[in-house]
């Protein structure tokens, strides 16, 4: 917000009767009560409404009344400030009652009004809300769309406990990393990247025994080799006999 004045707007001084002494003439100097620097209101406005409060009391002295312009163009020139000097130090003081409209174009001359280019932007930014994106919401439930995604692409996952790692993951996602335009792009994105499950080991059936219509390979081969040996000689067998005698 910027405080902003479009015609001309007479300012006054807060009880300035009473501040100044001189009533009926235009006093070349004016009077700093040493208890400004106990007053709180004064010491917690900015530097910027601190350092323009003396030079409005000096405008102020140049009528009876102590009512001057203090509109933006006459302000700038008298006091060679620049606009956003003025802006920054005027409104805290009015707002704080240090100085009170003297005019009767309070509606017009009084404002917080925002430049042509801030409103152009907050009307941008309206515009662009939707594009910022957003957060998993902590009681988001499982889309329908979602779920039917997940089994036609990847039917090996479980939907249910896909969704549950997925949001989980997001919700415990800091700052802006936890923010995303599109939820449902990003759930696609992460069905897509998921691996497999692990099969468990035992789950798995291994036949080790051949069928009854298909014959064993071991014994096959078992088979081949009876008939490839040849049969021992008989001198032979009798001495295996003698030796065995003797052992």
């Amino acid at each position: 917000m910027v405080f902003k004045v479009e015609k001309i707007m007479l300012l006054k001084p807060k009880n300035w009767s009473v501040f100044q002494h001189y009533k009926d003439r235009c006093p070349p100097w004016i009077k700093l009560h040493r208890d400004l620097l106990n007053d709180r209101s004064f010491m917690r406005l900015p530097i910027a409404s601190k350092a323009l409060a003396p030079m409005l009391w000096l405008l102020a002295s140049e009528s009876k009344d102590g009512v001057f312009d203090g509109s933006l163009d006459e302000l700038v020139f008298r006091l060679h400030i620049s606009e956003k000097d003025y802006q920054q130090g005027i409104k805290p003081l009015i707002d704080n009652g240090f100085f009170v409209v003297a005019s009767g174009l309070l509606a017009e001359c009084y404002q917080d009004a925002i430049p042509e280019t801030e409103r152009e932007t907050e009307t941008e930014t309206k515009k662009d809300k939707n594009k910022r994106g957003s957060r998993l919401a902590l009681d988001f439930s499982f889309p329908k769309e979602w779920e039917q995604f997940c089994q036609q692409t990847r039917p090996e996952l479980s939907p249910v406990k896909t969704f549950d790692q997925f949001k989980d993951y997001w919700i415990a996602q800091a700052g802006q990393k936890g923010v995303k335009l599109d939820w449902f792009a990003t759930w696609r994105n992460w069905v897509r990247s998921t691996s497999a499950p692990k099969q468990n080991p035992y789950d798995i059936v291994r036949l080790t025994v051949p069928s009854k219509n298909e014959p064993d390979a071991a014994l096959e081969k078992i088979k081949a080799d009876d008939k490839k040996a040849v049969p021992i000689p008989l001198d032979v067998l009798a001495k295996m006999a003698e030796l065995r005698k003797k052992a």
